[in-house]
């Protein structure tokens, strides 16, 4: 029996709190009542995850959180327990103890606590956002309304690993990129931090006039050699001022309408979201949702704030009695294959299977992208790197030129 958390009232009106060893929250709540206390809050207790997993929650799963392949092993297996007759309450209960993060564990029992005293199962989703996001708790609330739960949990899976894919292939397809550009700041540092400044000496000591290229490279050592702790604030200061600005809508608004218009990622992310929003938009269709709903859920897998915004336009639009094909025609960040499948959906009633056909088609697409994006980074990136390399060669290299035409002609 697990240990349960509560919070009551006594008969002088203070609050007390406690821990008792039930079945069911509903135990608790006789046993409190027995003993003349007014529960407040019952919850199981943090010793659970413990007995579940024999592990408690450290920092470093903290700082980890819930990674993509806990929700992916999550929602599979609690999907086939439900298609396979389990009650939800009782999948929870088998997932609490076969969860391997710790983090999610703890979860997974609170809710079983919160499902116990009363709750729907996708308002103990809701109360973790940092987990579950809002997409997440909606298609389970789709699920409990229509009797499809483990329909729900298997799309839910199916578009994790879909999301998991995506990461993985653009990891893979950057990792080149990534190891250059390391390397190529770390050898810049070095430069600057203990090779320019022994040739500062040696170019003072020679009083040979230096060119522009040296000039400006010599400042630049001499600000960071100079500037380091400033430097390091300046960067701490930036770090903090992002997050703190992560609470503006207009910020977020800005940081998201740019990104969609950087090149080769922001084209990516576009039909990456597309194929999200018209994957979502197709199950919820097929689930006899209707559309108004349809689309204030499948707005929020779009995760870039201007393409929700725009989303939700287009919902506003249709409530008032638009076409949705229409509605979408209004805003040009809705790619024309979009607008136009959605035109022949509603025109032959299946617009469900239109938008799965979309949904494929960018899914492809971005697949494309990304298997190709190594060919697309690398000319830039090699472009850059011979113009820095290029740059210091020529700052280091023509001022020794100079002196030795000055030993010479000494």
């Amino acid at each position: 029996m697990p240990p349960f958390h509560y919070e009551a009232i006594n008969a002088s009106g203070k609050i007390v709190n406690g821990t008792f060893t039930a079945e069911t929250i509903p135990d608790v709540e006789a046993w409190l009542a027995h003993n003349g206390l007014s529960p407040i809050a019952i919850q199981v207790a943090a010793e659970t995850a413990r007995e579940a997993g024999g592990k408690t929650i450290t920092l470093k799963d903290r700082l980890l959180g819930v990674r993509l392949d806990d929700l992916i092993l999550f929602c599979r297996q609690t999907a086939t327990m439900l298609g396979a007759g389990v009650a939800i309450l009782q999948s929870l209960k088998v997932m609490s103890q076969q969860v391997a993060n710790p983090i999610l564990r703890q979860a997974i029992l609170d809710m079983i606590g919160s499902v116990e005293s009363g709750a729907s199962l996708s308002d103990a989703f809701a109360r973790y956002p940092k987990i579950f996001n809002t997409l997440f708790y909606n298609v389970i609330r789709v699920g409990e309304e229509t009797g499809t739960l483990d329909r729900s949990f298997e799309y839910l899976a199916a578009l994790y690993e879909n999301e998991k894919e995506i990461s993985e292939r653009i990891k893979a397809a950057t990792r080149y990129p990534k190891i250059v550009v390391t390397a190529l700041f770390g050898a810049i540092f070095f430069l600057m931090a203990f090779v320019v400044p022994k040739f500062v000496k040696l170019f003072a000591s020679a009083k040979v006039a230096l060119p522009l290229p040296t000039r400006i490279l010599v400042a630049v050592s001499g600000f960071f050699a100079n500037n380091l702790f400033l430097i390091a604030l300046f960067v701490a200061a930036l770090v903090t001022a992002y997050r703190l600005a992560l609470n503006y809508e207009e910020f977020i608004l800005a940081r998201d309408r740019l990104a969609l218009k950087v090149p080769v990622f922001g084209p990516l992310a576009t039909k990456v979201y597309m194929s999200r929003f018209c994957r979502v938009f197709a199950v919820l269709t097929t689930s006899g949702i209707d559309i108004i709903r349809t689309l204030d859920l499948a707005a929020t897998a779009l995760e870039n704030r201007e393409l929700f915004l725009m989303m939700e336009e287009v919902r506003n639009d249709v409530e008032k009695g638009v076409n949705l094909n229409e509605a979408m025609a209004r805003h040009p960040a809705v790619p024309p294959m979009v607008r136009e499948m959605v035109a022949v959906g509603e025109q032959s009633g299946q617009l469900d299977a239109m938008l799965a056909k979309v949904a494929d088609y960018y899914d492809a697409e971005s697949n494309y992208t990304i298997k190709h994006l190594s060919t697309i980074i690398e000319p830039v990136l090699i472009l850059a790197l011979g113009i820095i390399v290029g740059f210091i060669a020529l700052a280091i290299f023509t001022p020794m030129w100079n002196m030795m035409k000055v030993v010479r002609g000494g």
